[in-house]
């Protein structure tokens, strides 16, 4: 329906996080209005969905910082990050449990900049 810059630039007008978000919406407004005559209430109905959707998002959104990260790695396992961290696990011992358990290799400063930047 929209191309990925287009999508992102809607989801960020509207203020969704992700373009998840955005896409979400977009389907059920959709199929909302389908097969439905045009009407003042009905498009105002879609402000109700929008809201409910940004709920919805801010509820499922973890108070994570992400900001500068580019390791997929660590976006996949930022709560088991972070819950190690707060145990007093050091980041050498979190990086050899990550390749333990998890057969992923991050590097002790990438993890340390990661839950310095979360305030731990």
């Amino acid at each position: 329906m929209f191309t990925q810059k287009k999508k992102a630039y809607y989801s960020k007008i509207l203020g969704f996080k992700t373009i998840e978000d955005f896409e979400m919406f977009s389907k059920r407004y959709l199929k909302y209005l389908e097969n439905q005559t045009l009407t003042k209430n009905r498009i105002m109905s879609g402000f109700f969905i929008l809201v409910e959707i940004q709920k919805e998002a801010h509820k499922n959104k973890s108070l994570i910082n992400f900001d500068n990260v580019k390791n997929q790695h660590i976006k996949k396992y930022a709560n088991e990050i972070l819950d190690l961290r707060k145990n007093g696990t050091g980041s050498l011992s979190i990086a050899n449990f990550l390749f333990e358990n998890h057969r992923v290799k991050i590097s002790r400063g990438t993890i340390e900049k990661f839950y310095k930047q979360n305030g731990l």
